[in-house]
């Protein structure tokens, strides 16, 4: 039975060795398309890409070193012989390591036969081997051999990680990411592995204080891996409990945000630990610089949270339960938004109020508002009343003007402010609604103003179109799971592809993938339109043939009637 019965009610080598380095190109050419100037962020799928590749040759390479100093004295202990046998063994064994199934399998061994950095450097490898090809696809190639990936292996790597044995940021960051991404690439067939018991791990994770393995830096990972199981887990199934997640992050991001933005006004006022003993100049650098480290750490944590609470809130259903989760957190959204401290903070916040915007139920107070009294400063029939202060304050941030801020980044930012903005004259008028839900091509127009278009191609002739924050928010962390991988699942796992679904109103029914010209080379354009031309005529041909079929019965009928029959 699959989880949502349940719930409605660049590749390694067999030696071991990277693969060619086209794949890589291969992957990065794939990513999602986009403007110069758009809301779109940074490439982490080749960070991602380059870091795994940089970890991997650093760690043989360590690996390496250390076997060839041991090998070269004559003369060693019978510790050091035993050292340079493990590490002889566990080079061995990451080389040997080419399936799933046998690094799941070496990272079950203890800590004395596998080294701690031989554990990093097998589950740097062990993301890359997942999110490389759809587990589905995967598991189609290895049907009934020992590389095939069932439940009793995705369970012993789960128990790897709720066990809590990582001694390392690196070593919990890859380990977690590779949980994660291995749950969704089949979540048909593993989604009912997601326990109470790894559901309150990663909760325990989320709200107790960082440490030296689970850092702030790491507990924005660990917010985003919760929100992308629960979003593929729930996606088109029930969202019963969806709300608490949505409230848990909501308080993190308070929480984070209020932290993050005092300790940046002490340090940027002088106000630090111990400041009225230091007279060394370079110590005092070095703390201002610690000081802004822990501030920008704990500020991701509070993005990561923010973006968590706008893309929870796609799996709500609309209706008057989602209207009022969604106005509760607006008074929570606005003050965050209002930052004048932290502009990633107020992007994250300005984002989920798009999508909050995107998904209101607007039918529900419509009887208690007509047309006649719509009134753009005081808004009832919106998820917050007071549009007016909403909108100066976007204003304010879209006309930011302080020397602060790069021309770069001041482009970003007026950008997505703009967009957001745009956002709430569009659903809030019933008109250019309506056109929005019709898809009309003022809709269109409207619609590719509220948000920068993104496409992501899926074969030649296919392509999905990201042009709403729904969208959007959930392309983003899908994007971190399976990162360079991503194209990959949506071409060949269909559970993937759904999440990408548009929502439903009153007037369109989900996604449908055109084909989209603009994406092809020139060089593909003319056999495009060979193509078309040929569909046109082949339907030209089926009518006329539907067309003569009809006039012959027809025609049978009324000889029928004139009893013509001899």
């Amino acid at each position: 039975m699959s989880h949502k019965s349940l719930f409605k009610g660049r590749r390694f080598d067999r030696d071991g060795t990277p693969s060619n380095p086209s794949s890589r190109a291969q992957s990065v050419s794939r990513t999602p398309l986009r403007s110069d100037d758009s809301d779109y962020e940074s490439d982490t799928e080749e960070q991602d890409y380059i870091k795994i590749e940089e970890l991997l040759r650093e760690k043989l390479s360590n690996l390496h070193q250390q076997e060839v100093e041991l090998a070269k004295e004559d003369r060693i202990s019978a510790g050091d012989r035993r050292q340079h046998e493990a590490l002889s063994l566990n080079r061995a064994r990451i080389q040997e390591s080419s399936s799933i199934n046998d690094i799941i399998k070496s990272l079950e061994f203890s800590r004395n036969d596998v080294s701690l950095q031989s554990r990093e450097l097998l589950l740097a490898q062990l993301y890359r081997i997942i999110v490389s090809k759809p587990l589905v696809v995967y598991n189609e190639e290895h049907v009934a051999t020992p590389d095939f990936v069932d439940e009793e292996k995705v369970t012993k790597l789960i128990n790897v990680f709720t066990t809590g044995n990582y001694r390392s940021e690196t070593e919990f960051l890859y380990l977690y990411r590779s949980v994660i991404s291995l749950i969704c690439s089949d979540i048909e067939e593993f989604g009912a592995l997601v326990s109470n018991d790894l559901l309150s791990h990663i909760e325990k994770l989320i709200t107790e204080p960082s440490n030296s393995t689970v850092t702030n830096e790491n507990k924005a990972h660990v917010i985003i891996g919760y929100v992308v199981l629960t979003l593929v887990l729930h996606s088109g199934a029930s969202s019963f409990g969806v709300e608490d997640k949505i409230a848990m992050l909501a308080e993190i991001a308070e929480g984070y945000t209020a932290s993050a933005t005092t300790l940046k006004k002490e340090v940027e006022s002088g106000d630090r630990e111990h400041s009225t003993f230091i007279t060394d100049k370079n110590l005092d650098k070095k703390l201002i610089n610690e000081a802004n480290s822990k501030v920008n750490a704990e500020a991701a944590v509070a993005v990561a949270a923010i973006h968590g609470v706008g893309c929870l809130l796609t799996l709500l259903p609309q209706g008057a339960f989602l209207n009022e989760i969604v106005e509760d957190l607006m008074f929570k959204l606005v003050p965050l938004l209002d930052n004048d401290e932290d502009r990633d903070i107020a992007k994250a916040a300005g984002r989920t109020i798009g999508v909050i915007y995107e998904i209101y139920d607007y039918r529900q107070n419509a009887n208690e508002v007509s047309e006649e009294d719509f009134d753009e400063d005081y808004n009832a029939n919106s998820p917050y009343y007071e549009q007016e202060a909403l909108l100066a304050i976007l204003a304010r941030l879209l006309n930011l003007s302080s020397k602060k801020v790069a021309k770069k980044d001041k482009k970003d930012i007026s950008s997505v402010f703009r967009n957001i903005s745009n956002t709430i004259h569009a659903y809030t008028n019933p008109q250019k609604r309506e056109q929005i839900y019709k898809r009309t091509p003022e809709g269109l127009e409207l619609l590719d103003s509220t948000s920068d278009l993104i496409y992501i191609k899926l074969s030649k002739y296919r392509s999905l179109k990201i042009n709403s924050w729904f969208l959007y928010f959930r392309l983003k962390h899908l994007r971190w799971c399976f990162s360079f991988g991503l194209h990959n699942q949506l071409v060949s796992n269909e559970s993937i592809r759904d999440v990408l679904k548009e929502p439903e109103n009153e007037f369109h029914y989900g996604t449908q993938n055109e084909i989209d010209e603009s994406l092809l080379d020139e060089d593909n354009s003319e056999f495009l339109h060979d193509y078309m031309d040929q569909k046109h005529s082949s339907n030209e041909k089926s009518r006329n043939e539907r067309r003569k079929k009809d006039r012959m019965v027809k025609l049978g009928e009324q000889l029928e009637e004139l009893n013509l029959n001899t």
